[in-house]
């Protein structure tokens, strides 16, 4: 299951790289970044020692950066501290995940994009059904259901049966 969380990771961060070099962003020019409604951004006498750490290069300013860029620097160290746990062969898989994501055609890859954000609106036992066939389709099955508009949003090719 960790696998395929990692995928469904690698496969997001893919689609966020892929946006930035359809819209020609520069990996570091993420405009302003929302907090959430109820969200607090911590000051940096707040912060956990791994997070100061962590983000040690930002102490000086930290308390007068925008909250949105806070957000995103914290949001950075959450992401390092998931890859730094993975196996090598966790990180492998993701590495993977996101090649196959940048080989697909641009119009599969924003069924991809559609197909995730659907996912997301199910119910978490149906969310890890639908992974788990995904995970279980080869290549090619996989394409065919996005042909038809992927999981959350049509059914598995009769075929992946």
């Amino acid at each position: 299951m960790r696998a395929v969380s990692a995928l469904a990771l690698g496969l997001l961060l893919a689609s966020q790289a892929a946006a930035h070099d359809a819209r020609g962003d520069r990996p570091h020019d993420h405009g302003p970044t929302p907090v959430p409604a109820g969200v607090r951004v911590p000051a940096w006498n707040e912060l956990s020692p791994g997070q100061q750490a962590a983000l040690a290069r930002l102490r000086d300013d930290w308390d007068q950066l925008p909250a949105s860029r806070r957000v995103r620097a914290l949001e950075w160290v959450e992401r390092k501290a998931r890859w730094e746990a993975m196996t090598p062969e966790q990180r492998e898989k993701l590495r993977a995940g996101a090649r196959n994501f940048h080989d697909l055609p641009p119009e599969l890859r924003e069924k991809m994009r559609a197909s995730l954000r659907a996912l997301r609106t199910l119910p978490a036992e149906e969310q890890r059904a639908l992974r788990k066939r995904w995970h279980d389709m080869s290549p090619e099955q996989r394409r065919a259901w996005l042909q038809t508009g992927g999981p959350a949003i049509s059914p598995p090719p009769a075929d992946a049966d």
